[in-house]
Order: C-alpha cells, then structure tokens, then sequence
C-alpha cells in the first residue's frame, strides 16, 4: 500500500463494481483526498482577468491597473490553475527547494488539460533558470511540470543573469528587477507570421518575470509575437 508523496500518511481508495470490469489501466493516487482538498482551484468566475488573483468579483485587481498603467500596450491576460496558499508553498518547497521530483506528478493532468489544446497554434515556453538557480537546484522545475504532463514545449529564451534567487527577494526587489532575459540565437521564429506563445511559470508572485518576458518577445522588431502567460499558482 502506497503513501501520500505530501503527508506520508498511507492511501486508502476503493475501486468501483464498474472499473474491476472495465479496460481501464489503475493508477495509484498519488495524495490523500485530505492534502488534494487544501489546494485550492481559482474561480474563473471573481478572479482577477489580469493575472488570475483570487478575489470575490472579476474586475482588475489594483496590481494589474499599475501594471495596464506602465505598459498600456500589454494586454494583461495570464491564467493559473491554484491559489499560492500554505498548501502550494508546501509543495514549493518540497518540490523546488528539496528537489522531490515525483510530487510533480499531482498537477501532470492539470497541467495537460489546461495547456494541451495550445499545442497546435501557440509555442509553449518555459521561463528559464538563472545559472545560480540551475546550479542550486539542478533542474528547472517548469521543464520537469511540463515533461510529466506530456506537454511539448520549445526553449526560446535565456537567462543568463548572475546573482542571487530570485525566491530570495523580497517583493521591492522582485519589482526593481533589470530585464534577465534574451532570445537564444536558434529561436526559429517565423518573420511570415504571427508567432503565439504562452510562456509558463510555476509561481505568478508579483508578475514581474512574466512581463519581462513578454515584454521582450512582443517588442523584437522583426517579429510579430503575441503572448499570454499561464502558471500554476498565483
């Protein structure tokens, strides 16, 4: 009998009369319905359209009015599948910052579900990790969410940006960030037509490193880029 991969606690499930007769494969949970019901789904219906903020109406959140402000010419339109409460920053830690890879498998059908429909019309683009990061964790945790979910993706941007975390930064720093990203030399980006990306996150905190990236694919001057930003918590 197996254990939850967040409270090790051991999983008890039940199979239905149905399923014992079906052709259906059996997959093991992975988590206890205890720990899956503290991760906490973002109603599309009161979140904020800019960045997917929690919140009791769908308007703007004052975030997003400063952001629209300062850069009129982004159309502000990122989605994220959780809300960052305890729970999520438990497996951030778990995940990213102890380096157990297999909890990435809990959000594999969330992930596959949200952004498999994009991959026939948009390029999906991980945010990549500093070299101190790539150092540090040895992994790029947005590669590793998106790989589990069987979701292709292409390496568009590079970071090369010496320094320290950017989770180490309090949130005036993460807002003061310079621009940490460039487009890799062997992008492929099509000058004939509209290249639409959805660049992907694990953590939307203040938007900073998301509009960076936007920003910079959706100004080059020989490209017509659009983008649009997802992440799995915000």
């Amino acid at each position: 009998m197996s254990s939850c991969v967040m409270c090790n606690q051991l999983l008890t499930y039940k199979l239905s009369f149905s399923f014992l007769f079906s052709k259906n494969a059996y997959e093991e949970p992975l988590i206890c319905s205890k720990c899956q019901s503290k991760f906490l789904k973002i109603d599309k219906q009161s979140s904020c359209p800019g960045c997917s903020r929690p919140q009791s109406k769908r308007e703007m959140c004052g975030d997003c009015e400063k952001w629209q402000e300062k850069y009129p010419n982004i159309q502000l339109n990122h989605t994220a599948l959780l809300s960052y409460n305890n729970m999520a920053r438990e497996f951030m830690d778990q995940y990213k910052f102890q380096g157990d890879l297999v909890i990435a498998d809990i959000f594999s059908a969330s992930f596959k579900k949200a952004l498999s429909g994009y991959q026939k019309t948009h390029w999906i683009v991980p945010i990549p990790l500093s070299p101190l990061s790539k150092a540090t964790r040895g992994f790029n945790q947005v590669e590793l969410l998106l790989k589990r979910s069987g979701i292709s993706y292409r390496q568009l941007l590079e970071n090369d940006t010496p320094g320290k975390l950017q989770s180490s930064k309090s949130r005036k720093e993460r807002l003061k960030t310079p621009q940490p990203y460039h487009l890799m030399k062997d992008h492929a980006l099509n000058k004939e037509a509209v290249n639409r990306i959805v660049i992907v996150d694990d953590v939307y905190t203040t938007g900073r490193t998301l509009l960076h990236a936007r920003l910079l694919l959706e100004n080059l001057k020989d490209y017509k880029v659009e983008t649009q930003s997802f992440s799995l918590f915000r």
